[in-house]
């Protein structure tokens, strides 16, 4: 049976009801996409205000527009809607009136057959602005660990409160709202890697399997190489492929290490590792505070946090060992995040050198080699100064040339700041209430979310 949708737009519920039957149907399914915002954001008041909507199916890099109309408005017709098994985003955007998107919202991908009877919340929010996701949650532990969980959750996990440490927060984009029941972790992670609901939870000296979905352990053990001690408080990198990168040299305290575990989710060739096979990366030399990314083509890509090691070295796929990039000298800067700008530059944000001075932001051109004769182009590239020295920091980047942002704390106060930047600029982006020692991540709906030292998770979309 197909499905029919239509929509009216309030200010915070678009009805979805079945507009006609066809096919001998005698009557159309219905569901209903319910607006969440942040109502002291501003949303649909806040000057340029969206004068128009537009509702959008997204699939893979595509978009079908299924209706826009002019606000205020009582109705908006998507029209007719065939069941399909296609998974799509429904996307809400909010146009000013000269069609610039000034709000934003999406849904996790599904199928039109899913909002039958259903409702549907979408959080929509200003563009470049922060906003607070509906809560609040049930602690705010500072400097946790975050993760995502089959795509839909994001997991708050550790942090620096050891009352709290082996408790979660679980955060459902489906629903837009916390779970109430979240499991508590059979030892602290100072690491987490995922596939499906499986998680790897790396401790300081021991590792253990959690499966989310029924709360089972299995006993973890690691390949000969390396130790749990040698990763433990890594980053977690991803591949384009859903292979998984713990970066023990990206830790910020502890000893510097080479050592990097890879999970590979897909690989089940090796019968001792059923939720994906594991393997050591060396790299070519032990770092503390570095920083690390994946670009396609190149790989991942691991910075500074070394007085004496090339300021680069990248590790290519399908190797296990690292690679040197002379051109790049020492770089001792620790705690500075690393965002891929495009298929050969990386940017570097954040982190502190010397008594905690900011090092800048600088644009690193990773294909270019002015000693075997590429003298034309430069190697770093400056993007000024931050306002403020920043630890722990983590960047971002998006298919915006030459725009980013930076999430990090002040070491002496804890202080959390978050900055988007321009090859010109760093300007703040005020933060809707008070972080201490919080962490980022990418959403699954798109947006960069920010928790800790705040019981509410905020979210930011360019």
């Amino acid at each position: 049976m197909s499905r029919f949708l239509s929509a009216s737009f309030l200010p915070i519920v678009v009805p979805l009801a079945g507009v006609a039957p066809l096919l001998g149907c005698s009557t159309a399914d219905s569901g209903t996409i319910q607006i969440v915002t942040d109502t002291e954001a501003g949303t649909f008041t806040k000057s340029p205000a969206p004068t128009a909507l537009r509702i959008v199916a997204e699939v893979g890099d595509a978009g079908l527009v299924l209706a826009t109309t002019q606000l205020p408005a009582s109705t908006i017709d998507l029209g007719q809607l065939s069941e399909t098994s296609t998974a799509v985003s429904i996307q809400v955007q909010g146009l000013d009136p000269s069609n610039t998107q000034r709000v934003f919202g999406a849904s996790l991908p599904l199928e039109y057959a899913a909002l039958a009877g259903q409702t549907l919340p979408i959080f929509v929010q200003r563009n470049g602005e922060l906003a607070r996701l509906p809560g609040p949650l049930a602690d705010a532990r500072h400097a946790p660990t975050l993760a995502l969980v089959q795509g839909e959750y994001l997991l708050i996990a550790g942090g620096s409160d050891t009352s709290l440490a082996k408790t979660t927060q679980l955060f459902d984009f489906g629903f837009f709202t916390a779970l109430t029941s979240p499991p508590v972790l059979p030892l602290v992670p100072r690491s987490i890697a995922l596939a499906g609901t499986v998680a790897w939870l790396i401790g300081d000296t021991a590792g253990t399997y959690f499966d989310f979905s029924s709360s089972a352990t299995a006993a973890l053990t690691l390949p000969a190489g390396g130790t749990f001690a040698d990763i433990a408080g890594g980053a977690t990198v991803l591949d384009s492929s859903g292979a998984q990168y713990i970066v023990g040299a990206t830790r910020v305290t502890g000893d510097a290490t080479d050592k990097v575990l890879k999970i590979d989710p897909s690989d089940t060739s090796n019968a001792g590792y059923p939720y994906g096979n594991t393997t050591w990366i060396t790299l070519t030399a032990p770092r503390l505070g570095a920083a690390a990314t994946w670009i396609d083509g190149i790989g991942l890509v691991v910075a500074a946090g070394s007085t004496t090691a090339a300021g680069v070295e990248h590790v290519a796929p399908g190797t296990a060992a690292g690679l040197a990039l002379s051109q790049f000298p020492a770089d001792s800067t620790v705690g500075a995040g690393a965002a891929a700008l495009d298929a050969r530059h990386l940017l570097l944000a954040g982190g502190f050198v010397g008594l905690l001075a900011d090092p800048g932001v600088r644009d690193l051109d990773l294909g270019c080699a002015p000693s075997v004769g590429s003298a034309s182009c430069t190697t770093t590239t400056s993007w000024g100064e931050l306002p403020v020295p920043l630890g722990s920091a983590q960047a971002f980047a998006w298919a915006a040339p030459n725009d980013a942002l930076v999430v990090g704390s002040e070491v002496s106060s804890g202080t959390t700041h978050v900055f988007r930047l321009s090859a010109t600029a760093a300007t703040e982006v005020p933060t809707r209430v008070p972080h201490t020692n919080a962490r980022a991540a990418w959403s699954p709906v798109g947006s960069i979310v920010l928790f800790g030292g705040a019981n509410v998770i905020e979210s930011f979309t360019p």
